[in-house]
């Protein structure tokens, strides 16, 4: 590959090649306020396109900043002190490319007259010394003028140089003055060679390579050295670049896979903070606790550091796409709570009201069923923190609180009274156990209906039931002690039944239902009797079996009468 090639090459690499962004991470800690400062002092510069890339990073950080500010007032009059800047430090811009165009076109036009001179020397008959004289003249012209346009840089240096080869190959002066020439050139392209070996030393990549990319343009403009020499030297300063452009190259390898792997980190950080996202929240613990642990994790992802500019921009967009996606969930839980908040406490206040409205109620059993169902509703209808919910529970137990009280007092005074009843009671009982029966039955069954009298006049309730049954057989028991014929023994019972009934429909009712039945079964089993009396009688006479069958049809009959003469007087009642 000849030496124009790779020259050719190696520039199209160097251009394509991206450079360190430095200026990011000097200008990253800079306030909105401070970069307008900087932006401003760049339109000083007198090459706007030296500092153009560092006035699209100021843009960059201070509208990632911007973004992060509260949007009021100040912050518009602050966008828009930084755009009026900005769009001056632009139209300068435009301006001095428009000049720089101007004047790369008159460069080429300069050069490309140049290179047309130095073709017609080489196409001149006879060379004098005034001929290479003419050419070094043209050469020094050459070095004075500017720069040409990217696009027509290396065609017309490739154009000049072929040419000032071309000169030289057919060059009839004093071989002398052209060996002086080559010496002079050697030497020139030796120095750059020490130049671009001793690069390797700087610290700065970037400095490194703006200074090997001036060095390829002296290297360019310094004339050809002799064969013997040419492709030695050539190889000698390409090596020089190579290991440049390796260290270079490396640098940025190490800087990509660096950043591969904050990609990866950040990328699970942003997975977290969406999974925290979607996971259900029920109560305000649970969502604190998911707050706390994606500030964390948000931190952890500022704390791995930039990436490139490329990737970086994909990775904020994800890390804020996360974030909005978990505030988005915490802010719609917030809203869902205050809803749901709302509609507990006008719950609690209609509760509130309700049992208000029952407190006074003395209907205590059907008003204690209502307050308790008030109560179950009550712990049913859910928490809010705060102390208004302190102060709706301290307003509802107040009323359920007095409703009880007030039904524990008058409790109080029932079961005074009715211990005080059953005391009676067992005092009439204990009066009917130790009279002495005398021998005036009339006078014995009045002082019985006396002692009843006294026993209704105490009210009946609940749990006396036991002592009522228990006073009907001790009033039994008094008659029977009268030794009364049994027709009038039935009679004194019915008689007393009847009184310690009194009006009283339902015991009436069921006595009277009692008798009945009573009355249905001994018919049962007196037709029976009847029906295995007669078989007896079928077969067989005198039988003492039938004796016994006839006595007990008499005693069921008599039972019987007894029973339904009871049921008249109950249905008259």
């Amino acid at each position: 590959m000849t030496e124009n090639k790779i020259i050719k090459n190696i520039d199209s690499n160097i251009s394509n090649e991206n450079s360190v962004n430095s200026e990011e991470l000097e200008l990253s800690n800079l306030k909105p306020e401070e970069l307008i400062i900087l932006l401003d002092q760049l339109i000083d510069n007198d090459n706007p396109f030296a500092v153009s890339k560092r006035a699209e990073n100021i843009k960059a950080l201070f509208y990632k900043s911007f973004n992060g500010l509260e949007q009021n007032k100040e912050s518009e009059i602050l966008e828009k002190n930084f755009k009026k800047i900005y769009n001056l430090f632009r139209k300068k811009r435009n301006d001095f490319r428009k000049e720089q165009e101007q004047k790369e076109k008159e460069n080429l036009k300069l050069k490309t007259d140049i290179i047309s001179e130095i073709k017609d020397l080489t196409s001149e008959v006879e060379l004098k010394k005034d001929t290479y004289n003419r050419f070094r003249e043209l050469q020094k012209k050459w070095k004075k003028i500017g720069h040409v346009s990217i696009k027509e840089k290396n065609n017309v240096w490739q154009m000049y140089n072929h040419y000032v080869e071309v000169f030289y190959d057919y060059l009839r002066l004093n071989k002398d003055l052209r060996d002086i020439d080559f010496k002079k050139n050697l030497d020139n392209k030796l120095e750059l060679c020490k130049k671009a070996e001793k690069l390797l030393s700087l610290k700065s990549l970037n400095k490194m390579h703006e200074d090997l990319q001036i060095l390829h343009e002296k290297w360019k403009d310094v004339g050809p050295v002799n064969k013997e020499n040419r492709d030695e030297i050539w190889i000698r300063f390409q090596e020089a670049s190579k290991k440049i452009n390796k260290k270079r190259n490396d640098y940025f390898l190490d800087i990509k896979k660096k950043d591969q792997i904050k990609l990866a980190a950040k990328k699970e950080i942003c997975e977290k903070i969406n999974q925290l996202a979607n996971k259900e929240i029920k109560s305000i613990k649970e969502i604190n606790l998911s707050n706390k642990e994606v500030e964390k994790l948000s931190s952890q992802w500022k704390n791995i550091g930039r990436v490139n500019k490329k990737d970086n921009k994909l990775c904020w967009t994800e890390y804020r796409e996360s974030l909005n996606n978990f505030y988005t969930k915490k802010n719609d839980f917030f809203k869902n709570r205050k809803d749901k908040n709302k509609n507990i406490i006008d719950l609690k206040i209609k509760l509130c009201e309700e049992v208000e409205s029952l407190q006074n109620n003395t209907e205590w059993a059907s008003t204690s069923k209502k307050i308790i169902n008030l109560q179950a509703q009550w712990k049913k209808s859910g928490f809010i923190a705060g102390k208004l919910n302190d102060k709706l529970w301290k307003r509802f137990r107040s009323s359920c609180d007095f409703f009880f009280e007030s039904k524990k007092n008058f409790q109080k005074d029932i079961d005074k009274k009715k211990i005080e009843k059953i005391q009676e009671k067992k005092n009439l009982i204990i009066s009917l156990k130790k009279h002495k029966p005398t021998k005036n039955k009339d006078k014995e069954i009045t002082f019985l209906k006396e002692n009843i009298d006294k026993w209704k006049k105490v009210s009946l309730s609940p749990n006396m039931i036991n002592l009522e049954s228990d006073y009907k057989k001790l009033c039994d028991e008094f008659l029977k002690n009268l030794n009364l014929e049994k027709k009038d023994l039935e009679k004194e019972k019915t008689s007393v039944m009847l009184s310690l009934m009194g009006n009283n429909p339902k015991v009436l009712t069921k006595e009277k239902n009692s008798a009945k039945e009573k009355i249905k079964e001994l018919t049962k089993e007196i037709n029976l009797f009847e029906t295995n009396k007669s078989y007896i009688v079928s077969y067989k006479k005198n039988n003492p079996l039938l004796d016994q069958i006839n006595k007990k049809i008499i005693r069921l009959e008599l039972e019987k009468n007894n029973l339904e003469k009871k049921l008249k007087i109950l249905n008259k009642v």
